[in-house]
């Protein structure tokens, strides 16, 4: 979906056949080499990937693909590549030809006020929102959690001050799944027995007694922002494509369930023996998911080698990644065995 979703934007935003620059922010850029390999996106021709909070070289010749989040520092960066003098008028700098906006997420009427009020208003030739503002892990498994102790902000006591910011980040970057998926979901979530002893998204909870709660109902919570947030969508979709919209008799009835922590408090204390578990646990992994190492190669000489676990590159990793150890270590015996004895190359090897 994401890799969909990032390479149709970068090739259809100019006419093909036609060179292009693709800017950048930290946090887009992240998505995008999550899914893409550089040189794919080069492929795409493009002759330079820019980060947009470094001075860049200028190609005023070209168009250029902006990939950003929706905040108001992406905004004021993109403007100040097209100034222009306020007493004249006239255009003073143009690092790009043209540019074509395209946001991780959904970009607030405020932040698309000021854009079209900017110098840079003309040389805007588009803006969409892609919602790819997540973190894919796995093919099913994804991060949608800004902070890097979401447990933490969400439970404690003491952090009273991020829950509401935590979730509604994180119920963004939910719409964005549920929007990539291209469903129309309905949304259900688990409630505990209690509810919490403090606020949360700016109102005390209660349980269905009166009584003070002693969890905090962090599903419940997270379940009204997306609802919100999909109704907004869902709204926004209907009136700008003039009541055309492809909704509910279009899309696949599905439906979401929200569960937090509290549902399952025992799995945290318990220790995976899967294939993956023991590869974390033994292996010094880089970016959670490269091993580098040195061997020997075939005329004597030492060597450095990176393996990387992913589904892309490993169809073993992929399919006994969540196996136990046990049984992961007999399946890899048994296909070693076959192979030695039904690999012609070996079975020469092993004559000569």
């Amino acid at each position: 979906m994401l890799v969909v979703g990032i390479i149709g934007a970068i090739s259809t935003a100019t006419a093909p056949g036609k060179w292009r620059v693709v800017v950048a922010d930290r946090p887009s850029l992240k998505i995008v080499s999550s899914v893409l390999k550089m040189h794919s996106v080069l492929e795409q021709n493009v002759v330079a990937i820019q980060l947009i909070t470094r001075n860049r070289q200028p190609y005023p010749e070209m168009d250029a693909v902006y990939i950003l989040v929706p905040c108001a520092d992406s905004i004021s960066r993109v403007i100040d590549d097209f100034k222009v003098d306020p007493r004249t008028g006239e255009l003073v700098q143009r690092q790009y030809a043209r540019a074509h906006l395209f946001f991780t997420g959904k970009l607030s009427d405020s932040l698309l006020a000021h854009l079209r009020s900017s110098p840079a208003a003309p040389f805007i030739k588009a803006a969409a929102e892609l919602y790819i503002e997540y973190n894919p892990i796995e093919s099913r498994v994804f991060l949608t959690t800004p902070s890097e102790q979401p447990f933490y902000a969400l439970y404690s006591p003491h952090a009273l001050n991020m829950v509401g910011s935590d979730l509604d980040a994180a119920a963004d970057r939910l719409l964005s799944v549920i929007v990539s998926l291209d469903i129309q979901p309905y949304v259900r979530y688990y409630r505990p027995s209690a509810s919490a002893p403090y606020e949360i998204l700016g109102s005390t909870l209660m349980s269905e007694s009166g009584a003070t709660a002693t969890c905090p109902r962090i599903a419940e919570s997270m379940a009204a922002l997306i609802q919100c947030k999909l109704n907004d969508y869902y709204s926004h979709e209907q009136s700008s494509s003039n009541g055309r919209g492809k909704r509910s008799n279009t899309l696949t009835p599905s439906v979401v369930i929200v569960l937090d922590r509290s549902v399952d408090l025992y799995s945290p204390l318990l220790h995976e023996f899967t294939y993956q578990a023991l590869a974390h646990d033994l292996l010094d992994l880089n970016a959670g998911n490269k091993y580098v190492y040195e061997a020997e190669s075939a005329n004597g000489h030492r060597q450095t080698i990176e393996a990387e676990l992913s589904e892309q590159k490993d169809p073993i990793w992929e399919k006994l990644r969540h196996w136990h150890i046990g049984d992961v270590s007999q399946t890899l015996t048994d296909q070693f065995e076959r192979l030695l004895k039904d690999n012609i190359g070996v079975q020469a090897a092993k004559q000569a």
